[in-house]
């Protein structure tokens, strides 16, 4: 595993050309919601602004996953020339907008999906907090913590299963899920660490806003992280139900 996983870092060394799709992306969603969460005054417009973000998450989702699984295949091949390199290397960016044509209304539903599971178990922890139990902040904080990550863990190949596989995104979260438990050992290892790795790196780059250097090269790596991430997720799934 611990090969696997330093050969990891070669092939995200060598796919480094979605770290500018992805975070342009992390850009324009924090601009949207900084420019337009303040100037929401009714119904209709708190409707139009979170259409417009389902939308856009789910098309630049829809692009780069695609153009992921593509930068995967491309890392792969050996060419004569550099020329010949260069030209299919440039042709990558191209299959975001094949990604869209593709997955898009799925990714409208894995979207829609993941909002409906934060707003259910935001009702439940609301509900929780004022039950006659009363239980702490703290506690609910952590119980969330904990929903959320077995949750993540049993959906971690559901992406690379509708990218791969071209199913309806249903067939696909009930197939990702039995995926995990035939890799059981491999997936849990792999999710544990980088899980703590995020972890880490989230609260540090809290604390390292006074010093904007640090901040800067903490929140590098903390792209490098998910880019890293996702490639092995990719990796994981392609040596293991793929190759």
């Amino acid at each position: 595993m611990l090969k696997f996983l330093k050969e990891n870092v070669i092939t995200t060394n060598d796919c480094l050309i979605l770290a500018t799709p992805m975070i342009l992306f992390f850009i324009s969603v924090q601009w949207y919601l900084e420019t337009f969460q303040y100037n929401l005054t009714g119904l209709n417009s708190y409707l139009a602004f979170f259409f417009t973000l389902w939308i856009w998450i789910s098309g630049c989702a829809a692009g780069f996953f695609y153009m992921l699984k593509k930068t995967l295949q491309f890392s792969k091949k050996t060419f004569l020339f550099d020329t010949d390199r260069n030209t299919a290397l440039k042709k990558l960016f191209f299959c975001i907008f094949k990604g869209i044509g593709k997955f898009f209304i799925s990714f409208l539903v894995i979207i829609a999906i993941i909002f409906l599971f934060e707003v259910v178990q935001t009702i439940f922890i609301l509900y929780l907090y004022n039950s006659p139990l009363k239980p702490s902040y703290e506690y609910l904080l952590l119980f969330s913590y904990i929903i959320t990550f077995f949750a993540g863990y049993l959906i971690i190949y559901w992406i690379p299963e509708i990218v791969y596989t071209y199913n309806n995104p249903f067939k696909s979260l009930v197939n990702s899920a039995k995926k995990v438990y035939i890799s059981f050992k491999q997936t849990t290892l792999y999710y544990l660490l980088i899980s703590f790795a995020g972890l880490i790196l989230h609260y540090t780059i809290q604390y390292m806003k006074i010093y904007p250097v640090i901040y800067f090269l903490e929140l590098l790596l903390f792209y490098y992280l998910i880019l890293y991430a996702l490639i092995t997720i990719f990796r994981l799934y392609e040596k293991n139900f793929i190759e």
